[in-house]
């Protein structure tokens, strides 16, 4: 079976969008993993583009990570399917909904390439306290369709990152894994961000990640919205109105190229 894989990047988050709408395609976790160690086709998340079940919804997506896991949310990703709808001109509008296994994103094309992504979230916040290669933690978790446990507490972690991050995933206390994010707070209105992704290591952005260090600032009084979010590849803007529980991440996508692969798995 050949498949083009069309590689975005959200902010340095590299995404492949398979496009099932126009090809009656279906690729299994196995071929996902396959294509990211046998075909040399660097990516984060790859996302199928699939017909809604739903009539009032634009399309369906499905979700995974390099290592074939498959994952509920990716806000970057969903910014880059925004793009690729837009570059291929697969909707008439500037404005698309799109169905996940995670919830609704409501998708914008803000301006030229930058697009946002908005999606419902409950406010709820759980503190674990967690230790990890020697390290005492409090992680302040959010679940956004994946778990992320945020911490503004950087000082012992930075020389360890990766390794926290790897340590993390077979913690008891996360039994599915978890997205570990390392916040360092500029002002009420800005931070830093380094996030290890379940699935995918450490990767240059997480939008997921963005709006999850946003939410658990703003709900603790540590931040106000809008939140700039910045990464090693660029920023995000991430917006978040505590009376509808939506929260929004707005930021440039840029495509990268195509890529022709056989599966046989």
């Amino acid at each position: 079976m050949e498949v083009n894989l069309h590689i975005y990047s959200g902010i340095g988050n590299l995404i492949a969008i398979v496009d099932g709408i126009r090809n009656d395609l279906h690729i299994s976790s196995k071929e996902v993993d396959h294509v990211y160690n046998f075909h040399g086709v660097n990516f984060d998340q790859l996302i199928i583009l699939l017909p809604p079940n739903d009539p009032q919804n634009d399309l369906d997506v499905k979700i995974f990570n390099n290592d074939g896991s498959i994952a509920s949310n990716c806000i970057n990703g969903a910014r880059c399917v925004g793009r690729f709808i837009k570059d291929n001109s697969l909707l008439a509008s500037n404005k698309f909904k799109v169905k996940t296994d995670g919830g609704l994103w409501e998708l914008d094309n803000v301006e030229n390439n930058i697009f946002s992504a908005a999606f419902e979230v409950k406010a709820e916040i759980i503190t674990k306290k967690v230790e990890a290669k020697g390290i005492e933690l409090s992680l302040d978790c959010i679940n956004l369709g994946n778990l992320h446990g945020v911490t503004f507490e950087n000082k012992q972690i930075d020389m360890r990152f990766l390794d926290i991050g790897e340590s993390l995933q077979r913690n008891i206390s996360f039994p599915d894994g978890i997205n570990f994010g390392v916040a360092e707070k500029i002002n009420k209105n800005e931070v830093n961000l380094k996030v290890y992704e379940r699935g995918a290591g450490e990767t240059l952005a997480c939008g997921s990640g963005a709006c999850a260090v946003a939410m658990v600032g703003i709900l603790q009084e540590k931040l106000v919205t809008p939140v700039k979010v910045n990464f090693q590849s660029g920023s995000l803007l991430i917006d978040y109105d505590r009376e509808t529980e939506i929260i929004s991440a707005q930021g440039l996508t840029e495509f990268i190229e195509t890529k022709i692969i056989k599966i046989d798995v």
